[in-house]
């Protein structure tokens, strides 16, 4: 029960992540401030990659709770 509510806290943090990061970004691109899309690209690619990994560890959860070989 722990572990599932833990997955469900790092996941908004990671997608909380991402949202930073996409306004980071859209500041240093429209805005003109190239100091936030230099810090915007690396928050919002560990905020992707982080999602990702959780989505794929979700769905490799549950094909092996159905018994499910791939």
């Amino acid at each position: 029960m722990f572990k599932g509510i833990r997955l469900w806290l790092v996941w908004m943090a990671a997608l909380c992540t991402g949202t930073l990061g996409m306004g980071l970004v859209y500041q240093g691109t429209i805005g003109g401030h190239p100091v936030k899309l230099v810090t915007g690209i690396p928050v919002l690619l560990l905020g992707i990659w982080v999602t990702g990994n959780i989505l794929a560890s979700a769905k490799q959860a549950y094909y092996k709770q159905r018994g499910v070989t791939r």
